[in-house]
């Protein structure tokens, strides 16, 4: 079934199970805290409990950028890793508030709205698959999407896609608000039953411009589990 065509029946199944969210997902660790439970970032780990899931996009106005020598970024902690390569000029930034197990932002200064980002969040189950195909999956996350506040519209940019080569979900789309419209590029994976989630976004008039770096960026994003 088209993801256009069924992302309205998400939706309504998506608010009945937003009540039982407590009882389904998994317990933060201490220093992971709740911040809002709609907020669009704490909707990442919520939502796959639900089968609806939700990408982490990151926000610049609220993000401090530090310089970093490294090309290639690499976290690790308790249960789970990856490496991600960001564009040239971009620098890793620092959220006052943290909602994930693992999140970190990537930016470059003077290019609002350019932004990378990356979470991990433990979950109960071990495989995307257990929610269904990439189409089932995209639908989720367009109906996820469509409902918070400021959001008029969200569309496919292309079917989503299983790669290859490393099990990712692709999931591209536009979003259209009150604060413009955007063009997100979404990777989706679970491993060890933690959800890694990296969102590439950027102003839709300005991703033709922007789609070969973007992509290559989002290339970079390897899921290595923890040691």
């Amino acid at each position: 079934m088209n993801p256009r065509n069924i992302f309205q029946s998400s939706l309504i199944f998506l608010f009945l199970k937003v009540v039982v969210v407590n009882s389904l997902s998994v317990p933060k660790t201490p220093q992971v805290q709740q911040k809002n439970a709609f907020d669009r970032r704490q909707f990442i780990k919520t939502s796959i409990a639900f089968g609806a899931l939700l990408p982490f996009t990151a926000s610049a106005d609220d993000t401090d950028f530090v310089d970093d020598e490294s090309i290639i970024y690499a976290s690790e902690g308790k249960g789970f890793g990856y490496l991600f390569r960001p564009p040239d000029g971009f620098k890793k930034g620092n959220k006052p508030l943290k909602t994930h197990l693992d999140e970190i932002n990537f930016g470059k200064e003077g290019e609002r709205g350019y932004t990378f980002g990356i979470t991990v969040d433990p979950v109960r189950i071990e495989s995307l698959k257990g929610f269904g195909t990439p189409a089932e999956v995209a639908a989720r996350v367009v109906a996820a999407e469509v409902v918070r506040d400021g959001v008029f519209d969200v569309t496919l940019v292309k079917d989503a896609t299983e790669e290859g080569d490393t099990g990712y979900y692709a999931i591209d789309y536009v979003s259209s608000g009150k604060r413009g419209v955007k063009h997100f590029v979404t990777r989706i994976y679970i491993l060890n039953q933690m959800l890694y989630v990296l969102t590439a976004q950027c102003k839709e008039e300005e991703f033709k411009d922007r789609e070969k770096e973007m992509l290559e960026a989002v290339r970079s994003f390897k899921v290595t589990g923890a040691n």
